[in-house]
């Protein structure tokens, strides 16, 4: 599974730049102050991962952070160290490698339950641990318990690619992603945005794209309406595009699983189109057969590309092939923070624009059959809007007008829509 909207950075401040003396609200009495303490503390350098410190963050502000690695500068002083931090108020998307000038020394504090030598590798934890860790569950990871949970975080800690050039963007990206380890060292790798090979040098790009003769993903175009295309990608028959597809989006979505069998998939890749080709936006990943009718097994709008609608016509489009498969469907779990908001956002708008234009009785069989959206998950999101009762032993739905649209208001705006005309599609199975 996979995520959708902006990047919490978006929350937090977007400024670039250092803070200055009036920024941090530091007098220069204090800052003197602070500069002794850290001469002063100077022998208890390098710190230790597992420390809790204070950070100057790209906003100017400072925010407390956990060391979760740390790594040697060209020097051996004890300063000449960069650590890698997680600023703990917000989403690991955020964490990164900061120079030593950025933490406040003041403010240092060991977590005395985990330090260095307690990793993932050593599963036992004492009671303070295992209640932190519940404290703190990474939303998207509900199906793993307290010590897969620690394996997965140590071994994705650390973000190994710090940017990507994909056509005429340059992307910070937010997690970890597995690639060959040859490419360890590469702190930017380049993507072809048709055929998706990635590079770890600029010029190896530019010798690739006067070779590469694709200007479109390598697959079937199934939809076009204006500048929107959607590309069906058969994995088993182009395995190295499905495969680099998963790379790249495995750096913006946390709790992805990487396929590397990806001939079990289906790839459905969005794009703009212009007179140079067809530019990936996003895109979804479907199960060629799903016990469980999973309609949508990935799912990932661009950063460049988010905020405009894009993530919220992916799911739409994903029901609308369930309904020309005559079947209903609903995402594959756990889903992402983000990717819960925008499916609970997708269903209230389904759903209540139904119940607006609907006279009479209306049963959640009848809704699903209209929808292609699973019954559970149409209980489940009319009962958080509290417009279902319980009587006689049935459920009822509760359909007040002016409810409706306060909670239609609430759920936004509803992003782009699917011309379900400009749809020329055959079930997969009906390919066969």
């Amino acid at each position: 599974m996979g995520s959708m909207g902006g990047s919490t950075a978006e929350n937090i401040g977007t400024e670039n730049g250092h803070a200055s003396a009036a920024d941090d609200g530091v007098s220069a009495a204090a800052r003197a102050d602070r500069n002794g303490k850290a001469v002063a503390t100077a022998s208890a350098l390098p710190l230790e991962v597992g420390t809790r410190v204070m950070c100057r963050w790209r906003d100017g502000k400072y925010h407390p952070v956990k060391v979760i690695e740390r790594r040697r500068t060209q020097t051996s002083e004890p300063g000449d160290y960069e650590y890698y931090v997680h600023y703990t108020e917000f989403n690991r998307r955020l964490d990164e490698w900061v120079k030593f000038e950025h933490l406040d020394l003041d403010s240092v504090e060991m977590d005395v339950d985990e330090k260095v030598e307690d990793k993932a590798t050593s599963l036992k934890m004492t009671r303070h641990q295992k209640r932190k860790i519940d404290e703190t569950h990474v939303e998207g990871h509900e199906e793993l318990d307290a010590a897969s949970l620690r394996e997965h975080e140590e071994f994705t800690k650390v973000k190994n690619i710090a940017t990507i050039e994909l056509g005429r963007y340059e992307i910070e990206t937010w997690y970890f992603s597995p690639f060959p380890p040859e490419y360890n060292d590469c702190v930017k790798l380049y993507f072809c945005e048709f055929c998706l090979n990635f590079m770890k040098r600029k010029e190896q790009l530019q010798r690739h794209m006067k070779k590469c003769d694709l200007k479109h993903p390598p697959g079937d175009e199934i939809y076009r309406n204006g500048t929107l295309s959607m590309f069906e990608v058969d994995g088993k028959k182009n395995k190295v595009y499905g495969q680099n597809l998963c790379y790249l989006a495995k750096l913006f979505l946390d709790h992805k699983t990487l396929y590397y069998d990806v001939d079990l998939f289906l790839f459905y890749i969005l794009c703009e189109c212009d007179d140079r080709g067809c530019h990936m936006v996003g895109y979804f990943s479907k199960e060629k057969h799903s016990e469980e009718s999973y309609n949508l097994a990935c799912i990932l709008t661009l950063p460049p590309y988010q905020r405009k609608g894009y993530g919220k016509f992916l799911i739409a489009f994903s029901y609308e092939l369930s309904k020309k498969e005559g079947k209903v469907g609903t995402p594959e779990r756990p889903l992402s923070d983000l990717g819960m908001l925008s499916y609970r956002g997708y269903w209230t708008r389904v759903l209540l624009e139904i119940l607006k234009k609907h006279k009479g009785n209306i049963s959640i069989k009848e809704l699903s059959d209209m929808t292609a959206i699973r019954a559970e998950d149409i209980l489940n999101t009319l009962q958080n809007l509290d417009l279902i009762q319980y009587r006689k032993g049935q459920h009822a739905i509760c359909a007040d007008p002016k409810v409706l649209d306060r909670h239609l208001k609430a759920a936004g705006r509803g992003g782009l829509d699917v011309d379900v005309t400009k749809l020329i599609w055959t079930p997969y199975k009906e390919q066969g």
